[in-house]
């Protein structure tokens, strides 16, 4: 028997906490139910869809909850409604609400309380009476605890029509039981005062997406749609089913060209993360989600890809300062960092470990998430991906875009070309004076450097990671620098450049 969820319709959604200093005004109530009516054992108005197919085996998944019937009273009023599907995927079955107008491109804002185990999402259609028109959230809310939560959700409405309705659905339900309540325990989801609002999406840039004062870290937009960002890919992230040689992708890392903090996020966009490479640059609607209390965009569409080979310079940190909000998402690099620990048995470390430079206060990397090897030998992963399996004791530099797993900013590398063994410590966030842009990198034989001024004299030295120089220091002047012939073995070098006085290092790959 297949369990049923809960729904109330309109078009397409991503779930997430809406922030009560958010963007967007919220117009007035457009739906505003708080389950006090029934018909049989379903709300009132209400139905598990598709329309009118309610019958024995889905309404047990379906219940009325009363205060006289759990331990701990319903939010609002006499009545609440519970949800059960003890399955780990949501199901094509929800309980549906009577149909109400929506406008093509708006923003709906879903917000309700809940209580008990499992997950919780929303789904939403047209109004027809086929499965086929649904669409279905990106993620869902964890639900976990006895007393009542408030949830955020927010859609878009795809069309404008008359009989659209909002979906609640739940997944890996379970009974929710505590020592510091008496049981019995909550089964499934309880949900009550199921409320919509409109508001409009409006564009926003990363740094106003990410920049934020709240305690929690979270985004001032999340739970909203934003119509209009974007940045240039600093990195690719492989999905868990990805090997060297069929790599799949779950999204990519965006960053805002020149920035140094609050401008950088993490895309969730299975769609078009195969056809981008770093250097593009991008824009897009998108949902903000706070996934574990990373900032994502999600629910990605009106996607552009504006132009490509963009340069893209990882920002020079070291291991006591990159573990910090406003540097979430980020392309980063650490310079002579010394691993401390490392472990790539399940389930405590996944491949994490920690590394401290200079600045004596070590970070945490991640070697093996969402990782791959092309440009170097590698050790399996434990999702199955390729690795990298780092030595204790020895000093690396490392490249990676800045990641919150289990707790804790970690540098992911994007792949071994990022990760260099008993590198040369040479300084490179003690000589960034220059912020000169180096392209295209990985480079095949020819690097061009841009300038952000009209140098007189201008030296480039190209020097592997044991500090040896690898060809003829370069002398120039102007704005753009070429280096031609670089008739040099593919792998990762240090790339000094000298302008009026002014110094920069920076790390390249030949490929």
């Amino acid at each position: 028997m297949k369990s049923k969820l809960l729904k109330l319709t309109i078009a397409a959604f991503v779930a997430m906490t809406i922030n009560a200093n958010a963007q967007a005004t919220l117009g007035a109530d457009i739906v505003n139910n708080g389950f006090e009516t029934w018909s049989g054992s379903v709300p009132t108005g209400w139905e598990v869809a598709p329309a009118n197919t309610i019958g024995t085996n889905t309404v047990s998944s379906v219940a009325q909850v009363t205060n006289s019937n759990t331990v701990t009273p319903v939010q609002s009023g006499n009545f609440s409604c519970k949800l059960k599907n003890t399955g780990s995927s949501y199901t094509t079955g929800v309980l549906a609400g009577t149909g109400v107008s929506v406008t093509q491109g708006m923003g709906y804002a879903v917000s309700y309380y809940a209580r008990g185990k499992g997950t919780i999402s929303c789904e939403i259609t047209d109004g027809s009476a086929t499965s086929a028109n649904y669409v279905s959230a990106t993620n869902g809310q964890s639900v976990s605890g006895k007393g009542w939560h408030h949830y955020y959700q927010t859609v878009i409405a795809p069309t404008t029509t008359n009989n659209a309705q909002f979906c609640l659905k739940v997944k890996s339900t379970g009974t929710y039981t505590s020592s510091t309540f008496p049981l019995p325990g909550i089964v499934g989801i309880d949900v009550d005062s199921f409320v919509v609002k409109p508001y409009t999406p409006i564009p926003a840039s990363l740094y106003n997406i990410q920049y934020t004062t709240a305690s929690n870290g979270n985004s001032p937009f999340y739970g909203q749609f934003v119509s209009q960002t974007g940045g240039i890919v600093s990195g690719l992230v492989l999905s868990n089913a990805s090997t060297i040689s069929t790599p799949t992708y779950n999204g990519y890392y965006i960053q805002t060209s020149g920035s140094t903090a609050w401008a950088a996020a993490l895309v969730f966009d299975q769609t078009n993360g195969a056809n981008l490479a770093v250097g593009d640059s991008v824009t897009f609607m998108a949902s903000v989600d706070e996934y574990f209390n990373m900032t994502e965009l999600v629910q990605v569409s009106n996607f552009n890809k504006v132009s490509s080979g963009n340069p893209v310079p990882s920002l020079p940190l070291n291991t006591q300062t990159f573990g910090q909000e406003q540097y979430e998402g980020f392309l980063i690099n650490v310079q002579g960092a010394t691993v401390n620990t490392y472990s790539a048995t399940a389930p405590y470390n996944y491949g994490q470990g920690t590394l401290t430079d200079a600045s004596g206060v070590p970070g945490t990397f991640d070697f093996k998430g969402g990782f791959y090897a092309p440009h170097g030998s590698a050790t399996a992963g434990s999702s199955g991906n390729a690795g990298y399996a780092p030595i204790v004791g020895t000093s690396y530099c490392v490249t990676g875009n800045v990641n919150l797993e289990f707790s804790a900013y970690n540098i992911v590398p994007r792949d071994s070309a990022d990760i260099v063994k008993n590198c040369v410590a040479l300084g490179v966030e003690k000589h960034n004076s220059l912020n000169a842009n180096l392209y295209p990198n990985p480079v095949a034989n020819e690097l061009n450097i841009q300038l952000p001024f009209a140098a007189t004299k201008v030296n480039v030295s190209i020097i592997d990671v044991m500090g040896r120089d690898m060809i003829a220091p370069v002398s120039a002047s102007g704005t753009n620098i070429n280096v031609n012939n670089l008739n040099i073995a593919a792998g990762t070098y240090f790339v000094k450049i000298t302008a009026d006085g002014k110094t920069q290092i920076s790390k390249i790959v030949k490929q």
